[in-house]
C-alpha cells in the first residue's frame, strides 16, 4: 500500500480525502521519499475537484523513478506531482507526465547530437499534445552520444532539445514520425 489511503466520506462530494493509512507505512513512505531526496512541498493540495500530493526534489531521474515505483493513481483527478529544478514531474491514472518544458528545449541550436525517441510512454499525453492541450508527451530517450535511456518531454510533431541525466549531452528528438489520428 501507499503513503496514502483514498477514503470518501458520505458529506464529501468533492473528491477523495486522504489519510495515513497508519502510521508505519506513513513513516516507511517518508523514508522511501526521503531515500528519493524529496521532501514534502504542499502536502496536500485541492484545486476544484483535483487532489495534489506536491513533492520537491533536486534530483529528477530519483523523482521519475519514485513516481513510476511508488504509486499507482487509480482515480480521475488525483495526481502526485515532484517540483524539480528541471521542471514539474508528475503522474496520475494515464501515467508520468512532465507538466512543461522548459524553455531551453525549445532551442535545437544547443544540441549537441541526435537523439533517438525510442517509445511513446504515455499515450494518453501524445494525444493531448496532439490537440494542444499540453505542450510535450513523455518518450523513452535513447542518447546518441552515450546511449543511456531515459524518459523525457518532447513536443508533438517537432524537434525538442533534452539533456542525457548520464552524460548531459544535449540531445535533439525528433517527434514527426509520431502521428495522432
Amino acid at each position: 500500500m501507499g503513503w496514502f489511503k483514498r477514503r470518501r466520506t458520505s458529506d464529501d462530494t468533492t473528491g477523495p480525502m486522504l489519510v495515513y493509512a497508519n502510521r508505519e507505512e506513513a513513516d516507511a513512505a517518508q523514508e522511501r521519499a526521503a531515500a528519493a531526496g524529496l521532501e514534502p512541498g504542499y502536502s496536500s493540495l485541492r484545486k476544484g475537484n483535483a487532489q495534489y500530493i506536491v513533492f520537491r526534489g533536486n534530483d529528477t531521474e530519483k523523482a521519475k523513478r519514485y513516481l513510476l515505483e511508488e504509486h499507482e493513481v487509480t482515480q480521475e483527478l488525483f495526481y502526485y506531482v515532484v517540483e524539480t529544478p528541471q521542471g514539474n514531474w508528475g503522474k496520475d491514472i494515464d501515467g508520468l507526465y512532465l507538466e512543461q518544458l522548459l524553455p531551453w528545449q525549445l532551442d535545437i541550436t544547443r544540441a549537441e547530437c541526435p537523439g533517438r525517441l525510442v517509445s511513446v510512454a504515455n499515450t494518453t499525453g501524445v494525444i493531448g499534445a496532439a490537440r494542444g492541450r499540453g505542450d510535450n508527451f513523455v518518450v523513452t530517450v535513447q542518447c546518441g552520444k552515450c546511449s543511456h535511456e531515459w524518459y523525457d518531454g518532447v513536443r508533438y510533431q517537432n524537434v525538442t532539445a533534452v539533456r542525457c541525466p548520464s552524460c548531459a549531452a544535449v540531445n535533439r528528438v525528433d517527434s514527426s514520425g509520431v502521428v495522432v489520428h
